[in-house]
């Protein structure tokens, strides 16, 4: 076996610093489905669950399975805010101990009684508990800090975005999103003069039942994507090119992806009362979490202790009211007559239709349509996947949990290495002319330091009773030993098992040029990984020798 490279024999005999505690999170929570919910969701078939997360032109439904998991839902609470994780007791609890005799008090010390009495009516209002998911964890609320946050219980039992604070009137509501979302934006408008009186505001919590909890988490949503109003489609359009060359690209369960210049636009429509593709529409608040993580992984794209290019450049999100434009529509026909749509016909949708469109990047093709020259590009795509979910892992403790083939995008450019850094340490990871970008949070777990959002998959069983033997449905069920079911926890190695399934991937289902050698290192490669605990760990093994050097 080659030795390693020096770089990483220092980044070893530095881990105790680099290893340091990631930032503790407020609160972690899952989501819980109502029965109305949990009867929908049966209903989606495994058929769509097996559809790819890409927005290449395909006869099949390309985004269905990274659409498909709904109700997404977390609590982010405001720092100063101490929560504790308690572990259920195991076994049958310990017989009370027998009563003994009151023991006189010393008459030279103090009466406390009065005092006992106050703190425990303090702890009977502010030591909540909540069970996230059944199989997991209960949560206490310590003692609070700060008084911005008022009735709890209710806010601890819904969606945690649309009560997280009273914004006082003389302060913009964004600041309180702070720790979520970008905050170098948030500076930006401040310098513009931002603050003024058309700043949206968040609705006082303990005050939103049904159709206004809606309307707060559209507020909030509004925040995130730095508007006042809905714009319509075209004004977004036009945003990146003339909308006479937009052409659809792909569909899925719950919206439509175009190529809109040098960008794609993911547009899915939200908060209406119509069946699209007879499913229910997503709600505010569970697109509002999607752009919340999606942000903080486009923040590593900033140089910091742990940066990196390997998620897809997220370059705007914005929110749509109308009906779908006219150009979106002839791009849809256009498609429809191509390849024969699954989908709804998009003029089904009313003036009073609302979207969020997803400006990205255009990040190529995804792994099972892409053709692999050679072995070197295949070496390229385990390094460049390995090496972003490290310094994910390394900076807000991510987990991909559905890496499957759709969900890599590759293209081909001039350059040929690509520059990370995990740990403060700068590396150069040779790409052969490869790029690669990762796409499709949707069952992602990730804690942004206030707040961890993650999608309990215990709610949706259908997701690990794929056929035995498909790579991808042996991976969720792999994963779901990994975590013995609780989703809200840190488990690395699952970035581990989606990388083990793309070893297998390029084994048994790509085509490239390759020695028996090659295939023996890969095949070495992968039993090795089986033992590591983490994407670092990977990293770390012989097979990227040569591949990484100190920038």
């Amino acid at each position: 076996m080659a030795s390693r490279q020096d770089p990483w024999m220092d980044m070893i005999s530095e881990e105790g610093d680099d290893n340091a505690a990631y930032p503790q999170a407020g609160a972690v929570y899952g989501r819980r489905r109502t029965q109305a919910k949990k009867q929908s969701d049966s209903q989606i078939s495994l058929s769509r669950r097996q559809n790819k997360g890409s927005f290449v032109t395909s006869s099949t439904s390309s985004w269905s399975h990274s659409l498909s998991i709904r109700g997404r839902e977390s609590i982010v609470i405001e720092s100063g805010v101490n929560l504790q994780l308690l572990r259920k007791p195991k076994g049958p609890s310990k017989r009370p101990p027998k009563p003994t005799l009151k023991k006189k008090q010393d008459p030279s010390l103090p009466d406390l009684t009065k005092e006992k009495e106050y703190f425990k009516e303090v702890d009977a209002f502010e030591l909540l508990e909540e069970t996230p998911s059944p199989l997991c964890t209960t949560w206490a609320m310590g003692v609070k800090q700060q008084t911005a946050i008022c009735n709890l219980s209710p806010i601890l039992s819904r969606w945690g975005l649309s009560t997280i604070t009273e914004t006082p009137l003389d302060e913009p509501a964004e600041k309180f999103l702070l720790p979520i979302f970008d905050k170098l934006a948030i500076e930006e408008r401040e310098g513009e003069g931002a603050g003024t009186e058309t700043e949206p505001h968040l609705v006082q919590q303990g005050l939103l039942d049904g159709e206004d909890e809606c309307a707060s988490a559209f507020t909030q949503l509004l925040m995130v994507c730095k508007q006042t109003a809905p714009v319509s489609l075209r004004e977004v359009l036009s945003s990146y090119s003339d909308p006479c060359s937009t052409k659809k690209l792909g569909e899925g369960t719950y919206g439509e992806a175009y190529r809109v210049g040098s960008t794609v636009c993911k547009i899915v429509p939200i908060d209406g009362d119509i069946l699209i593709n007879n499913e229910v529409q997503k709600k505010s608040k569970e697109v509002l979490e999607e752009a919340l993580l999606t942000s903080s992984l486009n923040n590593l794209r900033k140089e910091g202790e742990n940066s990196c290019t390997g998620f897809i450049d997220t370059i705007d999100f914005r929110v749509c009211k109308g009906a779908y434009d006219a150009e979106l529509i002839r791009a849809w026909e256009d498609w429809d007559a191509e390849n024969g749509s699954e989908n709804d016909h998009p003029k089904i949708f009313s003036d009073e239709q609302c979207y969020i469109v997803f400006v990205l990047a255009d990040g190529g093709r995804d792994l099972e349509s892409f053709i692999l020259l050679d072995y070197k590009e295949a070496q390229s795509l385990l390094l460049q996947v390995t090496s972003s979910l490290a310094v994910a892992e390394a900076a807000c403790e991510f987990e991909h949990r559905d890496l499957h083939w759709g969900n890599i995008l590759l293209s081909r450019d001039n350059t040929e290495d690509i520059t990370f850094i995990l740990g403060r340490k700068k590396m150069k990871a040779t790409t052969f002319g490869l790029r690669v970008s990762i796409i499709d949070f949707t069952l992602s777990r990730i804690n942004t330091g206030d707040a961890i959002l993650f999608l309990d998959l215990s709610a949706d069983p259908e997701l690990f009773m794929g056929e035995k033997g498909n790579k991808q449905f042996e991976t969720y069920r792999a994963m779901k030993k990994v975590t013995k079911d609780c989703w809200g926890g840190s488990f690395p190695k699952t970035n581990v098992l989606w990388l083990i399934y793309l070893v297998d991937i390029l084994l048994l289902k790509k085509t490239f040029k390759r020695t028996t050698k090659d295939e023996r290192d890969l095949r070495s490669f992968k039993k090795r990984m089986s033992s590591y605990q983490s994407a670092r760990d990977c990293l770390m093994d012989s097979f990227f020798t040569g591949l990484l050097v100190s920038a």
